[in-house]
C-alpha cells in the first residue's frame, strides 16, 4: 500500500530543546465518543494491533487543551492526551512510535525530524531489498529531498545509475530522473555544464566558427563544398529563406578595404561594390568567380577579413534578433530547429567530402546535445538561451520562467521569470520579473556596478512608459550584486524551485510486498 509520510524535515514539532521526554503523548482514549465514533473505533483497533516500537503516521486534525485528535491516513482517528510540554500544532503530519501497549493503556511518542527520516529510510531500503549502506542511505535522502518516490523501482534505478556513472553527483542523477530526461553521459554532462553556467550556445557557436575556419585551412576543403555549407545555412525551415545582412552594415571598413586589395591583387572583380552586396551573395561571388583559384581563395581564408565574413554568416543564420524574441515562444522554438538543421547540414557536407575534421565535428555534436537537452528541459519548465545580435553589438540571453508546466491546469494569476543578459556594454545583469493579477509587473534589476545602476536609473522611465502603455502597473527595484548569493542558482532556484518540499510537503513510500 502507499503510505504518505509528510513533514519528515519539519523541525518545529517542539520549539524547545526537542528531547523525547518532552514529546510523549499518552493515555490514548479507548472510549469512542461524539460524531466520530466509527473513525475513533477504527483508530483504536489499529493501535491495539501495534506493539512497542511500531510506528504510524497521523495528521493532527484538532487540539483541545491537552487532547490531540490524530487522523490516520486511512481516515481512522484516535484521541491522545499530551504530556506537559509537548508542542504539536494543528495541521502537522507526524510519525508516532508506540512506546507501550499494555494494561489497557497505549503511550505514543512523536518522532523528531531526524528520527522520522531514519524510520522512513529503513523502511524504504527494506522494501526495495537494499542494504542500509552509506551510499544507499544517501540515495534515499536525495530522493526525499526532491519530493520523489522512494519505491523499489526508483531506488533500484538510482542505484543502477550511480554505479554506471560514478562521476555524476546523486543530485544530478535524481534531477534527470525527476524531469524524465534520459540519464546518460551526454545529459549528465549538459546538466553539470548548465549548473556551472558553461553551457551557453553562444560559446558553442564560436567554437563551430573556429572549427569551420580551421577545417578549411588544414584540409583545403573544396571551395564548392564550402559554398554548399553556407547556402544551406541560409535556407530556413519549410523553404523560407533567412535574410542576409548587407556586407556594408556588418563588416568593418578595414575588412572591406583589405578584401578589396586582396581581390585586386588576384585580378578578381565582383559584380557590385562589397559594401552594397549581401554577405551571402559576397561568398557566392567569391566562390563562383573563375579568376579566383584555390590558392588565392586560401589566402582570403587565412585573412582576418574572412573570419569577419564568416562571423557575419553565423550572426545571420544562427542568432536571434530582438524582433525574433518579440514574436514569442514559437519564433524561438523555430530558431532552435533552424540551428539544428544547419548543424546537420554541415555534418552531412563533411561526410560527403570524406572530411573528418574532429574539432569541428565535436563542436557540432555539442550544439546538438545542448539543444536536445534544452528541449527535454522545456517539457517541464520554460528555459531558453538566446544568442542575440543587435545592430551594433552582440550578447547572450537566458530566460527562466519559474513555473512547472506539468502543474499548470489553466491560467495562473502569478508568474515569475528571470532574464539573464550578458551584453557588451551592460555586462552581466539579472532581471527578475513577477506578473500578478494579470497586469501588475514587479521588476528587480541586479547589476554588476554602480555605474550600470546609474545608467539604468536614467532610462527606466522609458521602459515604464512602454509597459504602462500596454496596460501594466509597474514597480521597479534595482541593486548592485554584492556577491554570488545575489545571482541565480540554476539548480536550487530554478530546477528545484518547486521540487524540494517546504514544511508540509509530502513523500510517498511504497511498502508493497
Amino acid at each position: 500500500m502507499n503510505i504518505n509520510m509528510s513533514d519528515f524535515f519539519k523541525n518545529n514539532i517542539s520549539s524547545g530543546s526537542q528531547t523525547t521526554d518532552v514529546n510523549v503523548s499518552e493515555n490514548v482514549s479507548h472510549e469512542p465518543s461524539g460524531s466520530n465514533n466509527a473513525a475513533q473505533a477504527a483508530g483504536i483497533k489499529i493501535l491495539n494491533s501495534l506493539m512497542s516500537g511500531d510506528t504510524f503516521t497521523g495528521y493532527v486534525s484538532q487540539l483541545n487543551g491537552n487532547n490531540a485528535y490524530i487522523t490516520m491516513n486511512n481516515g481512522a482517528q484516535i484521541q491522545a492526551k499530551l504530556m506537559q510540554g509537548a508542542l504539536i500544532n494543528i495541521g502537522q503530519n507526524v510519525t508516532f512510535m508506540v512506546e507501550d501497549n499494555s494494561d489497557n493503556k497505549i503511550s505514543i511518542k512523536p518522532f523528531l525530524a531526524n528520527e522520522q527520516q531514519a524510520v522512513l529510510i529503513d523502511k524504504a531500503l527494506e522494501a526495495a531489498g537494499l542494504g542500509a549502506t552509506d551510499d544507499n542511505i544517501n540515495i534515499v535522502k536525495e530522493l526525499l529531498g526532491l519530493g520523489m518516490p522512494v519505491d523499489a523501482q526508483t531506488l533500484g534505478n538510482m542505484v543502477k545509475y550511480s554505479m554506471k556513472f560514478p562521476e555524476a553527483s546523486l543530485n544530478t542523477v535524481a534531477n534527470l530522473m525527476r524531469l524524465e530526461i534520459p540519464v546518460n553521459e551526454q545529459n549528465i554532462r549538459e546538466f553539470q555544464m548548465y549548473v556551472q553556467f558553461n553551457g551557453h550556445i553562444e560559446n558553442l557557436l564560436s567554437d563551430m566558427e573556429n572549427g569551420i575556419v580551421n577545417d578549411l585551412l588544414k584540409n583545403n576543403q573544396d571551395i564548392m563544398d564550402f559554398q554548399n555549407v553556407i547556402t544551406g545555412m541560409y535556407e530556413g525551415l519549410d523553404g523560407e529563406e533567412v535574410s542576409s545582412s548587407a556586407a556594408g552594415d556588418v563588416l568593418s571598413q578595414q575588412t572591406i578595404d583589405e578584401l578589396n586589395n586582396m581581390l585586386s591583387d588576384s585580378g578578381v572583380k565582383l559584380n557590385n561594390d562589397i559594401a552594397e552586396t549581401s554577405v551571402k551573395e559576397l561568398i557566392n561571388q567569391l566562390v563562383e568567380n573563375n579568376s579566383l583559384n584555390s590558392h588565392n581563395f586560401q589566402k582570403i581564408i587565412n585573412s582576418g577579413s574572412f573570419r569577419e565574413i564568416l562571423h557575419a554568416v553565423i550572426n545571420d543564420t544562427m542568432k536571434l534578433t530582438p524582433k525574433d524574441i518579440q514574436e514569442g515562444e514559437e519564433a524561438v522554438s523555430s530558431y532552435y530547429k533552424r540551428i539544428r538543421k544547419n548543424v546537420v547540414n554541415i555534418e552531412n557536407s563533411l561526410k560527403s567530402a570524406g572530411n573528418s575534421a574532429p574539432e569541428l565535428s565535436k563542436s557540432l555534436s555539442d550544439i546538438k546535445s545542448n539543444i536536445d537537452f534544452m528541449n527535454d528541459l522545456n517539457k517541464n519548465m520554460t528555459y531558453f538561451q538566446m544568442p542575440l545580435k543587435f545592430s551594433e553589438s552582440e550578447g547572450n540571453g537566458e530566460l527562466y520562467v519559474f513555473t512547472n508546466k506539468k502543474n499548470l491546469t489553466g491560467k495562473t494569476d502569478n508568474i515569475s521569470a528571470m532574464l539573464h543578459l550578458d551584453m557588451d556594454n551592460l555586462k552581466s545583469m539579472d532581471i527578475y520579473v513577477n506578473l500578478s493579477g494579470g497586469n501588475n509587473v514587479s521588476t528587480n534589476f541586479v547589476l554588476e556596478t554602480e555605474e550600470l545602476l546609474d545608467f539604468v536609473y536614467q532610462h527606466i522611465d522609458r521602459l515604464n512608459a512602454r509597459l504602462e502603455k500596454l496596460g501594466y502597473n509597474t514597480h521597479f527595484e534595482m541593486k548592485v550584486a554584492a556577491d554570488s548569493s545575489d545571482r541565480l542558482d540554476f539548480v536550487k532556484d530554478f530546477i528545484e524551485a518547486e521540487a524540494r518540499p517546504a514544511a508540509g510537503g509530502q513523500y510517498i513510500f511504497d511498502a508493497k510486498a
